[in-house]
């Protein structure tokens, strides 16, 4: 939970593309696939009566280490994220089920923000990665953000119109 200041009003949340988590699902589905493509030769042993009973109990574990693998893609997707407000940015980064680390700057030490569209494939859909240098030794970067450029206009237009 993000602890905003009073009046403090959040102006754009930035999680990652969905592009990011697509070879990780591609993943998921082929341990899926798995069990489905092992099963006819299986069935075709001459002992099936007795091995078919075991192998749907392993597949039934397989299945659900499968579930939790993609349940921890899904977390480490959707709750890293940028918040931008009109006074702070903090980035949330997930690490793994349990720890989050989140960490903030206020716009005050914005000293520069780059964007990098860093292939064909983040050009063709609109994403890319976000660096921000701040007045300390400190950068703050998430990679994969879709529209990365009206991010970027945000956080100088709110710098500016701050001075």
């Amino acid at each position: 939970m993000l602890n905003l200041e009073p009046e403090e009003k959040v102006l754009m949340i930035l999680h990652h593309h969905w592009i990011s988590i697509l070879g990780q699902m591609i993943f998921i589905i082929f341990l899926a696939l798995l069990p489905l493509v092992i099963l006819p030769f299986v069935a075709a042993l001459a002992t099936a009566r007795l091995v078919l009973p075991l192998f749907f109990f392993i597949s039934s574990l397989w299945y659900l280490a499968a579930l939790l693998l993609a349940f921890a893609f899904w977390i480490d997707y959707y709750l890293d994220a940028l918040v931008i407000t009109d006074r702070r940015i903090l980035n949330v980064n997930q690490e793994g089920l349990f720890k989050h680390v989140v960490s903030e700057f206020r716009l005050e030490r914005v000293q520069d923000v780059t964007i990098e569209i860093p292939n064909f494939v983040a050009t063709l859909f609109h994403y890319g990665n976000i660096t921000i240098q701040t007045a300390g030794e400190i950068n703050f970067s998430i990679k994969e953000v879709p529209r990365p450029h009206v991010a970027r206009d945000l956080i100088l237009n709110i710098k500016t119109h701050q001075k």
